[in-house]
This record gives structure tokens, C-alpha cells and sequence, in this order.
């Protein structure tokens, strides 16, 4: 707590106005620049803000079941469960399936391989997601996983934001050091001048 104290003290300090005639005009540009640059950056907040409120309304669809395009439905399986470790055409890894029966809502059978749990036994029930032609489907995204993704693009947006302008900000610094070592150099080399003796005859 001290330590973020001493940090915002010296801060104020440094780039506060104020008729201080050892403040150069370097020194003043670089205040209106680090104001500029917090105003900027709570200016970036309604973009991130924003962006996380739109990843959340898509969520939120995304969590709905919607009758014809996908429902639960309880399938009975057929035999046990067996697991593999083998990868697919498409390369996925096949993981734990079984062979399983369920009706759609429209009354339709289907019989199918689907994802169980491991040592599944058959006769046992399992809720599966299906799509609106009765094939197994992934099941709608819940809450917390809506909530995650929307918080993730929100600090995104927000950090994107911060680093372009802190980014900014190092750029100017820079510019206004490069400015004040000049400036340094060339009062040094009068100085030197004024200050050096003559040499006698």
C-alpha cells in the first residue's frame, strides 16, 4: 500500500502543473501526454465493455435448447462401454462409446455409437443431445462457460487498448528524452565554453 502511495505521490508530483520554473516544456508536454493517456484508457472501457456484452449475448443463445434443432432425449445402451485410443480419419482421438437406442420427439428410433461414461454398463440411461435429424449433437454451452468467454474479451479489448496506448505513451517519452539529452549536451558544451580559463600568453 505504501509503496502504490509513493508511486501515485511522485506521479502527481512530476507531472503536476504548476509554476515551477525548473519545469521545462518538455517536462509539461509529457504531463498533457500521461492525462491524455488516462483519459484514454477509462475512454477504453466502454469498447471493452461492449465487446464482453456482445460475446455474452451470443452465450446466451448459445445456451438455449431449441425444439427441431436440439433436445435431450434419454438413450438406453446396447452394450458395454469400450475404450479406445485410436484417432479418427478426421484425426480426432476416439475416446469411451457404446452402442445406444433412443426415439426422437417426433417418436422416430435411432440406433447409434454415442460418448459414454467409462465402465458403462448396458441397459444403463444417459441423456444425449440431438439435433433436429435425431444425430447425436454437443450439448448447449451452460452459464459459466458464457460468463468466462465474456470476461475474456472484455480484459481483451481492455488490454489491447492499454498497451496501444501505453505504447503511445513510451513513444512521446522517448521523444521528449531524446529532446532534453540534446538540450542537456548543448548547455554542458556552453557552460564548458563559459567556465573554461584562458590560456596565458
Amino acid at each position: 500500500m505504501r509503496t502504490l502511495e509513493g508511486w501515485t505521490t511522485r506521479c502527481v508530483r512530476r507531472y503536476r502543473f504548476d509554476h515551477n520554473p525548473l519545469r521545462r516544456r518538455s517536462d509539461r508536454i509529457e504531463g498533457v501526454a500521461v492525462i491524455l493517456t488516462l483519459l484514454a484508457l477509462i475512454a477504453g472501457l466502454w469498447p471493452a465493455v461492449l465487446g464482453a456484452r456482445a460475446v455474452y449475448d451470443r452465450g446466451v443463445i448459445a445456451e438455449r435448447a431449441v425444439p427441431g434443432q436440439r433436445e435431450a432425449v434419454t438413450a438406453v445402451l446396447l452394450e458395454d462401454a469400450t475404450s479406445t485410443s485410436s484417432v479418427s480419419s478426421q484425426g480426432t482421438v476416439l475416446g469411451t462409446k457404446a452402442k445406444a437406442r433412443w426415439y426422437t420427439p417426433g417418436g422416430r428410433l435411432v440406433t447409434g455409437v454415442v460418448p459414454v461414461a467409462e465402465h458403462a454398463k448396458a441397459g444403463s440411461a444417459l441423456e444425449l443431445w440431438i439435433d433436429g435429424k435425431g444425430r447425436p449433437t454437443a450439448a448447449p454451452r451452460t452459464h459459466a462457460q458464457t460468463v468466462a468467454d465474456s470476461v475474456v474479451a472484455g480484459f481483451g479489448v481492455a488490454a489491447g487498448v492499454a498497451a496501444l496506448l501505453m505504447l503511445n505513451l513510451g513513444l512521446v517519452r522517448w521523444t521528449l528524452d531524446r529532446r532534453r539529452y540534446a538540450a542537456w549536451d548543448e548547455e554542458w558544451s556552453s557552460a564548458h565554453d563559459r567556465w573554461r580559463r584562458p590560456r596565458q600568453p
